[in-house]
């Protein structure tokens, strides 16, 4: 896809917007629901590689 990291800014936006109501709470929400498709997007988009940094965490083998 090409343009999955817009794309999942705007998805994470518009699942947000019903929180949006709830003030500040709800505006906490809507950047984190789009920074979390904007990351998914770009994973989509192979501009980073969310395996990588899930390993980078642990520990080795042995």
């Amino acid at each position: 896809m090409k343009y999955a990291t817009i794309l999942g800014v705007l998805a994470g936006f518009l699942l947000a917007v019903g929180a949006l109501w709830q003030g500040l709470t709800g505006f906490l929400v809507v950047l984190v629901l789009c920074g979390v498709g904007g990351v998914v997007g770009a994973h989509v988009e192979g501009l980073i590689d969310l395996r990588s940094v899930v390993r980078s965490g642990k520990r080795g083998r042995g």
